[in-house]
């Protein structure tokens, strides 16, 4: 087995938090770390096999070392992250076979939220989904993978949160989470001449979405989910167990 590398977050791969003009607390500034971190995660900027320093994320977030050992502690336990006793904390490799275990987890939760959130939710979802979608498209069409799996997250999480279940919501970020890291890196090779199938179910959601129809949408959130896993496993080496 390969060696995990030793890599601290770049500048470039994680935002420092906003400058706020009052105190915040140690709870607070560890909650904005934990949003970051689970933003680079999602997002993919943080990579399979990539360790995470406490100390350099200390200096990266310009804050003592407790906030960010507690962020972290959240991560590990959300299966997001993986630490071990005298070991830095880390970015999970994937084996194929934990990769076909989140994408059926997947299918069931997401596809389930996606129905609850046709027959839930007000007709303004659309517009939000909308321009979500616009979003996706336009960096789509740019080659911005950063923005492109930010406007993908804010379509979904829009969607999702339109279920009104605080438990789904839950477990589908934790999914996300483990995820993202292999999405971001298979979407990255694949051809922009194979572009039509990262909007296609997008689109086939918001039209299941304005005619009522929670199992069409399913289908559609199954659809979408099926392409990023088969792009996975078809780009992605996922051979560390």
């Amino acid at each position: 087995m390969a060696r995990p590398r030793r890599l601290a977050p770049s500048p470039e791969s994680l935002r420092s938090p906003t400058p706020v003009s009052r105190p915040v607390s140690r709870d607070s500034v560890q909650d904005q770390i934990y949003a970051e971190l689970s933003d680079s995660l999602i997002c993919g900027r943080l990579q399979g096999g990539q360790t995470l320093q406490i100390r350099d994320l200390a200096d990266a977030f310009h804050t003592s070392v407790m906030p960010v050992r507690e962020a972290l502690r959240r991560l590990v336990a959300e299966g997001a992250l993986e630490s071990a006793t005298q070991q830095p904390v880390r970015v999970p490799h994937l084996s194929v076979k934990r990769l076909d275990d989140i994408h059926r987890a997947r299918l069931l939760v997401e596809g389930h939220a996606a129905e609850r959130a046709v027959l839930l939710a007000d007709d303004h979802l659309l517009t939000v989904l909308s321009k979500a979608d616009a979003e996706f498209s336009n960096a789509l069409a740019a080659g911005d993978v950063d923005a492109e799996l930010q406007a993908n997250q804010r379509f979904h999480f829009a969607l999702y949160e339109a279920a009104q279940s605080p438990t789904l919501l839950s477990m589908i970020r934790s999914l996300w989470l483990q995820s993202g890291p292999y999405v971001r890196i298979a979407v990255t090779h694949h051809s922009n001449e194979q572009g039509a199938p990262r909007t296609l179910h997008h689109h086939g959601l918001m039209q299941a979405l304005a005619k009522r129809d929670a199992q069409a949408a399913r289908r559609e959130l199954e659809a979408d989910l099926d392409w990023a896993w088969r792009l996975m496993k078809g780009k992605v080496e996922v051979s560390y167990v």
